[in-house]
């Protein structure tokens, strides 16, 4: 009998345990939550697509992909923006190397991928 008290005691402060952490990591969640939405807008998320879209486009432009031939490595140097975060410059090396096509596909692969609205985000590249 003795026994079996023990066992209820200790399953049930494993219960209550297990309420207290569901209690602790649903707080936790909202908070994250919460302060990440207060922090970051859209055109924080813009930005962070149009950064991974340039990388993948100047990867697939080193690779031959569709028909580029850029001669050398190109290397994928950074992105900045403007105040306002609606002008988008990406940073390619070598410059000497960036032909127009280049230019052209790698902000056509970055609209396309992205779905931005190409009259709301103006992206350069090598400006």
């Amino acid at each position: 009998m003795e026994n079996k008290i023990i066992k209820s005691k200790k399953a049930q402060v494993s219960l209550e345990f297990s309420f207290l952490f569901l209690a602790i990591l649903l707080a936790s969640i909202i908070t994250i939550s919460h302060f990440l939405s207060q922090n970051f807008t859209k055109d924080d998320k813009v930005i962070s697509d149009v950064e991974n879209a340039a990388k993948t486009a100047v990867i697939l432009a080193n690779s031959g992909y569709n028909g580029i031939n850029p001669n050398v490595t190109l290397i994928y140097g950074g992105i900045s923006w403007s105040g306002n975060k609606k002008n988008i410059y990406i940073y390619i090396s070598p410059k000497s190397y960036i032909t127009p096509e280049i230019k052209n596909f790698i902000v056509s692969y970055i609209y396309n991928v992205t779905k931005i609205n190409q009259s709301e985000y103006n992206i350069t590249v090598n400006p």
